[in-house]
């Protein structure tokens, strides 16, 4: 049995493994968004590749569960929760990737990762807790970036692309406060597999009744698809692993690089660059997001010290 002066010794390899993996996991995720351009363009559309990727990203969780040696049976009552949760999780599979088909990539990243701000609004009506003044300030940071990013183009912008990119910005919150709240206990690699199977099954009808799966018909739109399903598919097994290292809160703040990630991989695939107010706006989302995850940082740490 390694000493605790062992485990001090081991504890900066583990730690700078677990930041390698958050950076891969949130760079790739951010990939996968800006190669959907290409798929689009190529002439697959945003159902087509959301339900592949789904099949893919279920696979890759099952797998994993196996590799791991974790059972995938779950009671009834988890399993209904994870019903609810599949349903959430195909409309973020379909509109992470979905708004690119209308908006450009940079604001569709930006729009999706409104999230981090709901969460925050959900979780403090769920447990009667008063924001204050700090979670505020970062909230109207968040929201008024929004609006700067959305109110100087909106002319500009097609509705269906930010209508596409809020709602999975709203579904990834609601999703993400439920696991908070009423998924505490159960195994997250698990869960995240049935909640994959059930998206999986949602898209892959919805598909169906749509005409079926649209392949691309280019070079450049065979190469973007499956950047999509391979860094959204095989980045969520990293997400994970960093978690296991660092912790979710540190592995949520480096998330924070996938919509920077977008903006800069866009730029060099495509040259698409953002607009000064779009530029602004995003960096006031962003920033309140930094703002509030320092805030329960300082909270957790201020915690810990009072029960020590």
């Amino acid at each position: 049995m390694p000493s605790t002066a062992d485990a001090a010794a081991l504890r900066p390899r583990s730690n700078a493994t677990g930041y390698f993996f958050a950076v891969i996991a949130s760079i790739g995720l951010g990939a996968a968004v800006a190669f959907s351009r290409a798929a689009y363009d190529g002439g697959t559309d945003p159902l087509s590749i959301a339900t592949v990727r789904g099949v893919y990203g279920a696979a890759m969780v099952g797998v994993m569960c196996l590799a791991l040696g974790r059972g995938v049976r779950v009671p009834w009552r988890v399993w209904r929760h994870c019903v609810w949760l599949g349903g959430l999780v195909s409309f973020m599979y379909y509109g992470n990737i979905g708004a690119v088909n209308y908006i450009p990539v940079g604001l569709a990243a930006l729009l999706f990762f409104i999230y981090p701000p709901l969460v925050a609004i959900i979780m403090a009506a769920w447990d009667h807790e008063r924001l204050g003044a700090v979670k505020i300030t970062a909230l109207a940071t968040s929201f008024l970036g929004l609006a700067v990013m959305l109110g100087v183009d909106l002319d500009a912008l097609d509705w269906r692309g930010v209508a596409i990119g809020l709602t999975a910005g709203v579904a990834c919150a609601l999703n993400a406060s439920w696991i908070g709240r009423k998924m505490q206990g159960v195994d997250p690699f698990v869960m995240t597999f049935h909640m994959t199977v059930v998206a999986s099954v949602i898209l892959i009808v919805a598909c169906a009744f749509t005409g079926g799966v649209t392949l691309p018909v280019t070079q450049m739109g065979w190469v973007g698809a499956l950047g999509v399903v391979f860094f959204q598919g095989s980045s969520i097994p990293f997400f994970y692993a960093a978690i296991g290292h660092i912790g979710a809160p540190k592995a949520s703040m480096l998330n924070n690089l996938q919509p920077v990630a977008s903006i800069v991989i866009a730029y060099f695939l495509f040259t698409e660059a953002m607009t000064l107010s779009q530029g602004v706006g995003g960096s006031m989302v962003l920033g309140g997001i930094l703002l509030m995850q320092w805030h329960d940082s300082r909270r957790r740490k201020t915690r810990l010290h009072k029960s020590d």
